[in-house]
């Protein structure tokens, strides 16, 4: 009896899929995340986790959410969060964020030097701790970040392969099809 490609496909496809919440939070060139806790908490379905982020200069680490909130505390250097639907933010060290669930961000250092964060996430359980944002909802954030004539400009280097274009700094228009 032959495998069907169909077979084949679909099983490549299981493991692939049973892998994927190790990848997506792999190291990237540039980040360096050391996992400190995991937790499972008094809600049923939801756990605790606790994460050191280190960002060398210029690095973006690109456009994601999660399933669950994060509270960012500021340890070293400085960061820049772009949310959704907001203004973005730079926080120095001893500075705190709260990210409510599934609004998708992204963190640029904007420091000269090496920044980090300590981060704790109230997630669901069992579910990719980081997932990147999707196509559509980049070209949305996109648009809302327009700081065209920013003399100021530093060299950004992307993380991971789910960048934001490093057009989108330069005009929103560049997004358009």
């Amino acid at each position: 009896m032959k495998p069907s490609p169909v077979l084949a496909v679909a099983l490549l496809a299981t493991i692939g899929a049973l892998a994927l919440p190790v990848v997506v939070h792999a190291q990237a060139a540039g980040i360096t995340r050391t996992d400190l806790q995991r937790s499972e908490l008094s809600v049923p379905g939801r756990e605790a986790v606790q994460v050191l982020v280190a960002f060398e200069p210029g690095i973006v680490a690109a456009n994601h959410h999660h399933h669950g909130e994060e509270i960012v505390y500021v340890t070293q250097g400085a960061l820049e969060y772009r949310l959704e639907g907001r203004a973005p933010v730079t926080l120095k060290q001893g500075d705190t964020l709260f990210i409510p669930h599934g609004v998708n961000h992204e963190v640029v250092n904007v420091g000269t030097g090496r920044s980090a964060e300590l981060a704790t996430y109230i997630v669901e359980k069992g579910k990719p701790l980081v997932v990147p944002a999707s196509q559509r909802d980049a070209r949305a954030a996109a648009a809302a970040f327009d700081v065209a004539g920013d003399s100021a400009r530093i060299e950004l280097r992307f993380a991971d392969e789910y960048p934001l274009r490093p057009t989108l700094f330069d005009s929103a228009a560049a997004w358009e099809d």
